[in-house]
């Protein structure tokens, strides 16, 4: 048996983040964060959310992101698939 002597390239896959949304309009980034306020979230699939990162993984130009805002308030979950790196959703620029 010969062995393989060849490289492999793992591909280049788009960045995804996640952002949580509070009722208050408080914008979560970091799991520091997060964890205080995690119990406010208990409704969210976690197992879909993981599901959708790993496919938007795959469409999302290697120059882009996608984004996955998750919203305390009406209990809601938007994609935001292929924007620029420097986007800002609205939602967030008052808070930068």
């Amino acid at each position: 048996m010969s062995s393989a002597t060849g490289s492999f390239q793992l591909p280049d896959y788009g960045q995804v983040h996640t952002l949580h949304v509070l009722k208050s309009g408080e914008i979560i980034t970091t799991l520091a964060e997060f964890e205080p306020v995690e119990h406010r979230f208990q409704w969210v699939d976690r197992k879909a959310i993981i599901q959708r990162i790993l496919y938007l993984r795959t469409v999302t130009d290697n120059a882009k992101k996608s984004v996955i805002v998750i919203y305390e308030d009406g209990q809601l979950v938007r994609e935001l698939v292929n924007v620029e790196r420097e986007f800002v959703p609205f939602l967030l620029k008052s808070a930068v």
